[in-house]
């Protein structure tokens, strides 16, 4: 095993020693610092409180391409987020950035109000669409999503929009401007506009909670278009793109269409999901279109069930049922997906990815992660490939 997973493998074996193991032990110190700083009012009308995540990632990729191979141990933060949030009667606050990279990166930036026929929100936040783009990357079964959130570019965008749900139905939808400017500035990067609508139905039949649902997006670009993905491993190359940018000898995008279809279930310590996803896009020469499909299904080994919100429609928070703090083994979890892109519209033929996983919960905001993914894209005139094993240390507040 190279260097960089032989040192997680270490740190993980002194985690485990009977000593670490013990009731009173560094479990129960990195579990205070769940408790972050928070404030409340006498009257309960206002609060606030502190908020983020650390995601450390560490991976071997073997990269072959006809522009070059190789790559090796690599390692980064992947997220190191932190903001705040807060409430005051019916008005909800949140305002969180990403310092994991040169730029301060803005994340979820809006303040909502409940209104008596549902959630009113402005700011910057993601358009409503697919199901694990909706759920958060603290929630995900993989460290990656779907090739198709990245591939047909899901994102945050500054807009207004409308949220609502009761006990089995959830709808939303929204109009959106472009993505908010780096380093603190509540500005448009560009001048693209989205329109964006969501909705979905879920429901307990006997033992099995089921989900079903759809979104659409029309996105008018400003800048054209880059169809590009990590293959599913953001330590690897990406893949190489279909270039519909101003002066592409494909010609630019004018405007891109997204349909997702989206589907799930989970029965007690079974949980399975899959999505079916379209991107229509206007401009180029044949108006090309990319088809994208996921199905994954995990296994919750110590019992547990993968947890779901009908106020979001997407997958929420799993908690360890004994966690290492409490003397239990924590949660552990196996998965496995395979994705598949058909990107022939752009004389790149099919893209491919399989990915295996193991989730080890130690408690409740502490989750460690390895994934081995293979995957290639298999073009007329070439192919490129990507095998990595990589593992995630991931600390959420």
């Amino acid at each position: 095993m190279r260097k960089s997973i032989s040192l997680l493998a270490l740190a993980l074996g002194a985690c485990l020693t009977p000593s670490a193991l013990a009731q009173d032990n560094g479990w129960d110190r990195l579990a205070e610092y769940q408790r972050v700083p928070s404030w409340q009012s006498e009257d309960g009308e206002f609060s606030i409180k502190l908020r983020g995540r650390v995601f450390y990632d560490l991976a071997d990729v073997d990269w072959s391409s006809p522009n070059g191979g190789g790559q090796g141990d690599r390692d980064e933060f992947r997220t190191a987020r932190l903001g705040v949030q807060g409430q005051y009667g019916d008005f909800k606050f949140v305002a969180e950035f990403d310092f994991s990279s040169a730029d301060n990166k803005p994340n979820d930036v809006f303040v909502q109000y409940a209104s008596p026929v549902g959630n009113v929100r402005f700011g910057h936040f993601k358009t409503m669409n697919s199901l694990d783009e909706q759920t958060s990357s603290r929630h995900i079964t993989f460290m990656e999503r779907g090739l198709s959130t990245d591939l047909f570019g899901l994102d945050r965008r500054i807009g207004l929009a409308w949220f609502w749900s009761n006990e089995t139905v959830y709808a939303a939808a929204g109009v959106f401007g472009a993505p908010m400017d780096d380093n603190f500035r509540f500005a448009e990067r560009d001048d693209s506009r989205a329109l964006a609508a969501r909705i979905a139905w879920s429901d307990e039949i006997g033992d099995t909670r089921l989900h079903l649902g759809g979104s659409w997006r029309r996105l008018d670009h400003d800048q054209g278009l880059r169809v590009r993905a990590y293959p599913q491993a953001h330590l690897s190359n990406r893949f190489r793109a279909a270039d519909y940018r101003p002066g592409s000898a494909l010609g630019e995008a004018d405007r891109s269409d997204y349909f997702g279809l989206e589907a799930a279930a989970v029965r007690g310590p079974f949980h399975a999901q899959g999505e079916l996803s379209r991107l229509q896009i206007d401009g180029p020469a044949g108006d090309p279109a990319f088809d994208s499909a996921y199905v994954q299904a995990g296994w919750f080994l110590t019992g547990e069930s993968r947890n779901y919100s009908m106020s979001k429609a997407a997958f929420d928070r799993t908690r360890p049922a004994r966690s290492l703090r409490e003397g239990g083994p924590g949660a552990w979890e196996i998965a496995a997906r395979h994705d598949v892109t058909d990107m022939s519209d752009a004389n790149l033929g099919h893209y491919r990815a399989t990915s295996v996983g193991v989730n080890w919960y130690p408690l409740d905001h502490v989750r460690v992660t390895a994934n081995y993914v293979t995957a290639e894209l298999d073009a007329p005139a070439f192919s490129e490939t990507s095998d990595t094993l990589q593992m995630r240390l991931q600390f959420d507040f």
